[in-house]
């Protein structure tokens, strides 16, 4: 993760503000912007966020669940052309900071001679400036500003509603790009081995939007090949009693290998059923059966993932 760097290497820049957490079609168009203006004017692109999440440093009690880890929004924002991306420590000094010194901070660090953001960013102490007083501080400080109008539908809370409802598919809407869980795979109960279906077990990452406990059709992308899956998230409530204890547990179709301690992406695509305790494994080894069926025969995973491709 790259943290501030004072006078940033002297380059005059234009700056993307924002969390940008899912960095869906909104913040999208955002870095679009930004990169016209760094053609236009001959400036670098820079986008700032922020770590944690501002929300969540004001409100403990009640956080934000994320959509993306800090280590994937960098490389969502990286490729979307932005030449670099910063995390500014969210902190009880950088809170305390009114509009001006926000502004002279974005100078001072990033020579920065534009700024861009959404209509609904917010800055200052108490989050008390907004996009007007933003464009009167810039104006003092000769910094250009283009503040972008997105459509309201696309925010990243629609994200994480859609996500808790068990709708991948809208979600993805939003996002762009199917919505994903990259972890290490780790050691599970080996449960799924003995009944036939191996699983890749995974975590969500510490602070993560948890998705509508269920099961998904997916695909991963193991050595840059995808696969298609079916996808558990949830407790495994038919050998676990701990509903805590949350897993990401992926069969995956016509694929044998040793993933343990590799990073893998998991891409979840569509709801196919809730989860549920079984009587014994027999039963549950039957039901994934089902599940697999299902999946193959209405080709859910080839056709949401070619759509998403396009």
């Amino acid at each position: 993760m790259e943290q501030i760097i004072t006078n940033f290497e002297n380059r005059p820049s234009v700056v993307a503000v924002g969390n940008f957490d899912g960095v869906h079609k909104g913040h999208q168009l955002v870095f679009s912007h930004t990169l016209e203006i760094a053609a236009t004017e001959n400036l670098y692109s820079v986008a700032l966020t922020f770590s944690p999440h501002p929300r969540n440093f004001f409100n403990t009690a009640r956080p934000v669940k994320l959509i993306t880890d800090d280590d994937y929004k960098r490389e969502l924002i990286l490729s979307y052309g932005i030449k670099k991306v910063f995390f500014q420590e969210f902190d009880h000094n950088f809170a305390s900071l009114d509009g001006e010194d926000f502004v002279l901070y974005l100078i001072n660090n990033f020579s920065c001679k534009a700024i861009v953001c959404g209509e609904n960013f917010r800055f200052g102490k108490g989050a008390l400036c907004g996009t007007d007083e933003l464009r009167e501080k810039c104006e003092k400080h000769g910094v250009k500003l283009c503040v972008v109008s997105v459509d309201s539908s696309v925010n990243s809370s629609a994200v994480r509603s859609f996500l808790e409802q068990g709708n991948p598919s809208a979600a993805a809407e939003l996002l762009g790009r199917p919505y994903s869980i990259s972890a290490s795979v780790v050691y599970g109960k080996q449960l799924g081995t003995k009944i036939g279906f191996p699983t890749m077990n995974q975590k969500l990452f510490d602070g993560s939007v948890v998705p509508k406990l269920g099961v998904y059709a997916g695909f991963v992308e193991i050595d840059g090949k995808p696969f298609k899956c079916i996808v558990n998230i949830g407790f495994r409530p038919t050998v676990n009693s701990d509903s805590t204890d949350i897993d990401v547990e992926t069969h995956i179709f016509d694929f044998s290998g040793d993933l343990y301690g590799k990073t893998v992406r998991v891409y979840i695509l569509e709801f196919i059923r809730e989860e549920r305790k079984f009587k014994n494994p027999s039963e549950l080894s039957e039901q994934i059966k089902s599940d697999c069926r299902f999946v193959i025969e209405s080709d859910l995973c080839n056709r949401k993932y070619m759509q998403n491709q396009q």
